[in-house]
């Protein structure tokens, strides 16, 4: 039965095949005319539609099997000649000109951004070939237009600061946008243009400069001109008010014709110094300057033989602030003091001075010359706040970046009257002072803030994190730069092996002693170390304990443990560890400080000047004797017989002058300090200190003019030095005034 069954069954697929088989031919023998009768018209279908088609092979196989064949009429295919319109894709690249042929990328763009170099974003089409990228880069940096030689794409490796560059992978047809984009890390990365054999200039660009023209620019408040917006922070700190210019047009205006000006002016005030009549509003800023002048004739008139000698110290050379040259000298550049002449307009005339301090100082005078034409550095210094307050605004004018520290500088105590250079050598004084001394500001250290710890001549920078993460011993150095250049106190007692290092050497060359090691704890356990030489089984004259913190302290520093063969090698990297090793990243930044402000460069081409910059401490203690020699003592004449107020006879006068010479040789270093500092402003003796009689209730001082007045009404040396002591330790609260 199975079989009869599949039989059959075969039987009927035959049967509907053949039936599919005559339809299918029965439909190809039907001729064409039949084909139009079979479609019934009706009124509704227009004449000019289209006759319905019969149905096919097609049509047949879509009714069988609609899911094979439900797709319909194939799609026209759009003519040949039509254009395919595809969107232009761009990318979005960083570029940077570099200024001549290097392997580091740019230490500060700044200067490039003036001089119409530096980083640009340019956008690119994904498709470029080298032509395209030249002619685009050729259009955003006009000067690579002139430049010969031929020029290179390099790409830095991630990271911060100044990297190493590698030049870009070329083809056969040079650069590409696939090589840009992949280099550059499809934008995110700075791919830097380097010129081959030759060196663009890096002056800076007049503001309507052709490499400005895309920038958008904004109108400066000071002087009205349109800026471009990337440079406008820089233009902000060259523009300002210039004092010296009103100045000079106040006194020709007010000199030359005062009978017109006379009624025109509502307050008129007369300058102390000179005499002459200026506007109550600008005759303060008139005294300040006149003052300089007026120091500087008597500086340059009577400063004594001695200070001309090359042997002489630089403590004892006049170190006048000059802001501005003086315009009322008269004696002949042959015969001024070495000191006080004016610098030669030679940059590198210093090179050639044998005295290492003639050569520092005529470095420093070279460089505010330079820069006397500048706006100033002005900072004002509220005496009536607290002690932190008043370092977090010495703290923040340092911490600004790209300051040229060579400027004319004008410092102003707020809560006092005093103008002048004797309050920028208070500044500058506290300034040194805190930085030797250590800020009351306090990072975590529970106890004040200590840059430079250790005893003295063997001072090193502070280990603390916290302060090298704060950078402030980049402050520290434009600190000690800036009081430098301006003739200020110096850090005193830096360590030789600091000195090595900021000299250039290496830390494995320096040589280190124990007393450079500051933390006490750390040389206690090297201290065994130093014992005997003579026995060559030095480690086993040490006791359990001492070896065991040796060791502990070795493998703390990735040291090997002391053995009887390694004790030399073993003590020597200790003591760089401790001294050099730890405070790397701190020695770092203080040569960056030093370079900004101008001292590195002096230290790197004349060495032989580094005690000038950085002095022993013995070298800075100050004697009775080299005070006194600096001092104008006053005139014989007296004023008895003149019938002023003021003036004593002449038995009254040696009588004071003889306290001030006993109080001096018998008072300690440090009070001897705070009386200098008192007289002219900072610790350091100055030409030319005067010092006079007067009807007074206590001790004062002119420090712009370097007077110290006494009362003369003591009878006794103790009732005088009780009331100067109480004077000159006023220094700090009050600018030397009760």
């Amino acid at each position: 039965m199975t079989e009869q069954g599949g039989s059959s069954q075969k039987t009927n697929i035959e049967s509907a095949v053949r039936v599919l088989l005559n339809c299918i031919q029965s439909e190809r023998e039907r001729p064409p005319s039949h084909q139009n009768t079979t479609a019934q018209p009706t009124a509704t279908v227009p004449t000019s539609s289209r006759p319905v088609r019969p149905a096919t092979v097609q049509t047949e196989m879509q009714r069988c099997f609609p899911s094979l064949y439900s797709g319909g009429q194939k799609r026209k295919r759009k003519s040949s000649d039509t254009p395919r319109v595809s969107a232009i894709k761009f990318m979005e690249l960083q570029f940077c000109l570099q200024p001549e042929n290097t392997d580091k990328t740019p230490k500060d763009e700044a200067v490039l951004l003036q001089a119409g170099l530096g980083r640009r974003t340019i956008n690119m089409d994904e498709n470029v070939d080298h032509t395209e990228i030249s002619r685009v880069l050729l259009e955003e940096f006009p000067k690579m237009r002139d430049l010969r030689g031929g020029w290179l794409l390099t790409k830095a490796s991630g990271g911060s600061g100044q990297r190493k560059t590698t030049p870009l992978p070329q083809g056969a047809e040079g650069y590409t946008a696939k090589v840009l984009k992949s280099s550059s890390n499809n934008g995110k990365n700075v791919i830097y243009i380097v010129p081959l054999q030759e060196k663009i200039d890096t002056t800076p660009l007049p503001f309507d400069a052709a490499e400005f023209a895309r920038m958008p620019k904004n109108a400066c408040m000071t002087c009205g001109k349109l800026i471009p917006l990337p440079l406008i922070q820089f233009h902000i700190e060259s523009c300002g008010y210039n004092k010296d210019e009103f100045e000079e047009e106040a006194d020709q205006t007010v000199v030359d014709h005062p009978a017109e000006q006379e009624s025109d002016l509502i307050c008129v005030d007369s300058c102390p110094i000179c005499g002459k009549q200026f506007p109550a509003e600008i005759v303060a800023y008139h005294a300040s300057s006149c003052g300089e002048s007026f120091a500087d004739i008597i500086s340059t008139s009577t400063l004594p033989d001695s200070e001309s000698s090359a042997g002489a110290s630089f403590f004892s050379v006049d170190s006048t602030l000059h802001t501005r040259p003086s315009t009322s000298a008269t004696l002949p550049v042959e015969d001024m003091p070495l000191g006080s002449r004016p610098v030669q307009t030679d940059d590198l005339a210093w090179k050639g001075i044998v005295s290492p301090e003639l050569a520092a100082d005529h470095y420093r005078r070279q460089w505010l010359q330079k820069k006397e034409d500048e706006p100033t550095l002005k900072i004002k210094l509220d005496i009536g706040e607290d002690v932190e307050e008043q370092e977090g605004t010495i703290l923040n004018f340092y911490k600004a970046p790209y300051i040229d520290w060579a400027r004319p500088f004008q410092a102003k105590l707020q809560g006092d009257l005093a103008i002048g250079d004797g309050v920028n050598r208070h500044f500058l004084s506290m300034v040194m002072h805190k930085l030797q001394h250590g800020f009351t500001v306090d990072f975590g250290n529970a106890c004040g803030t200590l840059l430079f710890e250790g005893q003295p001549d063997h001072l090193i920078p502070s280990t603390s994190q916290v302060l090298a993460q704060n950078e402030m011993f980049i402050m520290a150095g434009r600190m000690i730069g800036h009081s430098f250049l301006h003739g200020g106190p110096r850090l005193t007692g830096l360590s030789p092996a600091v000195l090595h290092v900021l000299l250039g050497g290496t830390p494995q060359t320096a040589t280190i002693t124990l007393e450079d090691v500051a933390d006490l704890d750390i040389k206690e356990t090297i201290r065994p170390l130093f014992e005997d030489e003579a026995s060559k089984n030095q480690c086993c004259g040490l006791t359990e304990d001492q070896r065991a913190a040796v060791n502990e302290l070795a493998l703390a520093w990735d040291l090997p443990v002391l053995t009887k063969t390694n004790r030399t090698w073993l003590l020597h990297n200790l003591l760089q560890h401790a001294v050099l090793g730890r405070n790397a990243r701190q020695l770092k930044q203080f040569k960056q400080g030093l370079r900004e402000s101008l001292i590195l460069p002096l230290l790197e081409s004349r060495p032989d000047t580094v005690l000038s910059v950085f002095p022993r401490q013995s070298m800075a203690e100050c004697s009775a004797e080299v005070i006194l020699d600096h001092i104008k003592w006053p005139d014989e004449g007296g004023l008895e017989d003149d019938g002023d107020d003021s003036g004593y006879s002449i038995d009254i006068k040696c009588r004071i002058m003889g306290y001030l010479r006993q109080f001096m040789k018998t008072v300690s270093q440090e009070q001897l300090k705070q009386l200098v500092k008192f007289w002219v402003g900072w610790e350091i003796p100055m030409a030319n200190m005067k010092v006079e009689v007067v009807r007074a209730e206590y001790p004062t001082s002119s420090t712009c003019y370097r007077m110290l007045r006494l009362p003369g009404y003591y009878k006794s040396y103790s009732e005088f030095s009780v009331h100067l002591e109480n004077c000159i330790a006023t220094n700090d609260s009050g600018f030397g005034l009760l």
